[in-house]
């Protein structure tokens, strides 16, 4: 019979969240050279502001630092042309092109009221508002709590209208701790009838923390005001800083009511100050009052230098035009030019003073629907970090030309801040950006269990010596970030983790057999898109893998065939179970083990095995719901399919032992896999499943490759 294992090495920390792992001191860093392309998105509009289509590369110009750059490529990306139909497939888009909408509610400078009519409008336009090809984040500001991002950009309704329906400012039963920010919150969905509810005890809940932050922004108000907007200018410099790292241009939708614009620009002359400049008395005129904050002038000016470099633009929204309720009215309103200060050194526009916050907008959706990526490569002056000035002319006449103003030479994994590294990360992931430092191999297999969720045990197999490429010193931190998405784009399970590796102990180990990390999801019935990022904590080098799994519906207990899993008998490298939650189990609850069927200890799951034709493979299937095995009913075939999945001839393979049926359903099937005469190449194994007794069947396959 199979004996079940679960290896695991006693000197590899598992860390729950991800903290990337300073560098040591006085510790030398060694950085690869490459070759960079430069994407430049640039949208064309007419005076009126409707998109300029039909361009082509004969069309523009750009200038690097004041020299002419040759044109590589120009891809013309209509997102108002590419809607798609219900239930196709969505196409892939260069990360260039794509929309990002970072939402930001600003709580020091917003009556609480306000900000709530800004939240059901700013909800309203994530869920039915964006295309289904656009990205969207949420952030909040205060200037007691700076600056703090709910959730990354992402396609996912849910989550954000989730972290827009709280702000985070409510507590929730399973608020989750995802360090790239696609989870903001994987509770249950509550029955409507109970929503209700819950929505008028939220919006109360948020009126009353509002009032808190306000009541103590009051009292300081007076003796700090310019010191809190200067406080705000910082926390944009940094946000536009830190949103560099995503790609393709960021449109900030700047949720506030502003501060008083005289603190920047200064006030109209008094009577009483005329008479004095007149009879030469200027000594007694406030200089900041009447001409203005020379330093907050310049932190205004910085702060759109800043967006322009990073690619990003910000769009204010007074969201003193929205409100309905008399208590915060107001005629005059003396913070209605600051919004404008903001946002027009970056490129952007004032929505001010109009409830119909969703038709504008919409006319800003409209008006970036087209967006031409321009290509070039351009020389490296090897200087980490250097800026260089982007200049683009489009030869159309009365043309408006929207594009970066810059962009800056990657700098080294080391320099970037906490935020920026998770923004990197989920860029990524999300745009899925086929990076492959390292190589990461990820496998993924449904099975069922009593709670309707399906347990789906994730494997994913990361080569040792492309995670020790550039690594320094004995202490090699591996983060691991793994998301199952539905059809839909929604977020419905994921785990993170961190290992660290003591390579004083473990570098032979890793060297030759990699590390192989077992984790668990659970799913409901349907299809997931299951992405797994792999990186290097110390140098920031990663790989993406990506896997379609379906789920089936196992409550009609229906054969089924889970998908194969090669077991490898070279070195075993490091192997690291993650936790294992029962499926439908809050975090936090204690863990489950799922143990891998394996016939002795030296036989490891791998994702994707190395075989060489004519040796032979330990192959595991796993079947539910076939019965028991009597008078040899069981019958099973093989097929080896091409990479394009085309079959090309019967497999060798023979049966070495089999589990009778346990409480689940289940039974193991061990088999010996013989691939002969195949030509180096990836291929994949199919094996095929049927109870002659029954006439029912079902198949799985896993890929392998030929050395």
């Amino acid at each position: 019979m199979f004996r079940l294992t679960s290896i695991a090495i006693a000197s590899v920390t598992l860390l729950g969240a991800v903290h990337p792992a300073a560098p040591e001191p006085e510790t030398p860093f060694t950085e690869s050279a490459e070759a960079v392309l430069v994407e430049v998105p640039v949208r064309v509009s007419d005076r009126h502001g409707n998109p300029i289509r039909g361009l082509e590369a004969k069309d523009f110009e750009v200038f690097d630092d004041g020299k002419k750059q040759e044109i590589l490529a120009v891809d013309a990306i209509d997102l108002a042309r590419k809607a798609r139909q219900p239930g196709a497939p969505a196409e892939p888009l260069n990360p260039a092109a794509r929309r990002h909408f970072l939402i930001l509610f600003d709580f020091s400078f917003a009556h609480p009221k306000a900000i709530l009519q800004a939240q059901r409008a700013a909800r309203e336009f994530v869920l039915s508002g964006l295309s289904d090809t656009d990205f969207a984040a949420v952030a909040t500001y205060s200037v007691e709590h700076g600056m703090k991002l709910l959730m990354t950009f992402t396609s996912d309704r849910v989550q954000l209208s989730r972290a827009i329906d709280t702000l985070g400012l409510l507590p929730t039963e399973d608020l989750a701790k995802d360090p790239l920010s696609f989870a903001f919150d994987t509770a249950r969905t509550l029955p409507t009838s109970a929503r209700i509810g819950q929505k008028e005890s939220q919006a109360a809940a948020i009126t009353e923390t509002l009032q808190t932050l306000q009541q103590v922004s009051r009292a300081r108000y007076d003796q700090y005001a310019r010191l809190r907007v200067r406080r705000l200018t910082e926390s944009l410099g940094d946000l536009a800083s830190a949103l560099d790292s995503v790609s393709g241009r960021k449109d900030i939708i700047y949720l506030s009511e502003g501060f008083e614009s005289r603190l920047v620009t200064g006030t109209r002359d008094t009577e009483l100050e005329r008479e004095w400049i007149i009879s030469g008395e200027q000594w007694k005129v406030d200089g900041d009052k009447r001409f203005g904050n020379t330093t907050l002038q310049d932190d205004i000016r910085q702060v759109g230098d800043l967006f322009r470099r990073s690619d990003c633009v910000l769009h204010a929204v007074d969201i003193g035009g929205l409100r309905l309720d008399p208590e915060t009215t107001t005629v005059d309103n003396p913070a209605e030019n600051s919004l404008f200060e903001l946002v027009q050194p970056t490129g952007g526009e004032v929505l001010r003073g109009s409830n119909d916050f969703r038709g504008q907008l919409d006319r800003l959706v409209a008006a970036t629907s087209l967006v031409y990526v321009l290509s070039f490569r351009p020389a490296r002056s090897g200087t980490e970090g250097k800026y260089h000035a982007l200049r683009v002319k489009v030869k159309a006449p009365g043309a408006r030309v929207v594009s970066r103003a810059g962009y800056y030479e990657r700098p080294p994994f080391r320099l970037l801040s906490p935020l920026e590294r998770n923004l990197v990360a989920a860029d990524v992931i999300a745009n899925e950006i086929p990076v492959s430092d390292i190589p990461a191999r990820l496998r993924a297999s449904p099975q069922p269990d009593a709670s309707g969720l399906a347990r789906v045990p994730v494997l994913i197999d990361i080569p040792g010596g492309a995670l020790l490429a550039h690594q320094v010193g004995d202490r090699l931190p591996v983060e691991i970030y793994v998301y199952a998405h539905d059809a839909s784009g929604a977020l419905r399970d994921y785990f993170t983790q961190t290992v660290s590796v003591d390579l004083a102990l473990h570098r032979d180990r890793l060297t030759r057999g990699g590390l192989r990390y077992f984790g668990q999801l659970a799913l409901a019935p349907g299809n997931y898109r299951i992405r797994a990022l792999v990186r290097n904590g110390q140098n920031g080098r990663m790989g993406l893998a990506v896997e379609d799994v379906r789920v089936p519906d196992f409550s009609g207990r229906q054969p089924y065939v889970a998908p194969l899993l090669f077991l490898d008998s070279s070195s075993p490298g490091i192997f690291v179970r993650g936790r294992m939650l029962e499926a439908g189990a809050p975090r936090g609850a204690p863990d489950r083990v799922t143990l891998l069927p394996t016939p002795g200890p030296d036989l490891l799951p791998a994702a994707l095995p190395e075989m060489r034709s004519g040796s032979p493979a330990h192959v595991s299937l796993v079947a539910y719901y076939f019965g028991e095995p009597q008078n040899d009913a069981l019958k099973i075939g093989a097929q080896i399919l091409t990479e394009e999945g085309r079959p090309l001839e019967e497999g060798d393979v023979r049966v070495l032992e089999r589990s009778p049926s346990d409480s689940e359903g289940r039974q193991v099937l061990m088999v010996a896999f013989t691939p002969e005469r195949l030509s180096p190449g990836r291929y994949s194994l199919r094996l095929i499943l049927r109870d002659a007794s029954t006439g029912k069947g079902g198949h799985a396959s896993a890929p392998f490759l030929v050395r």
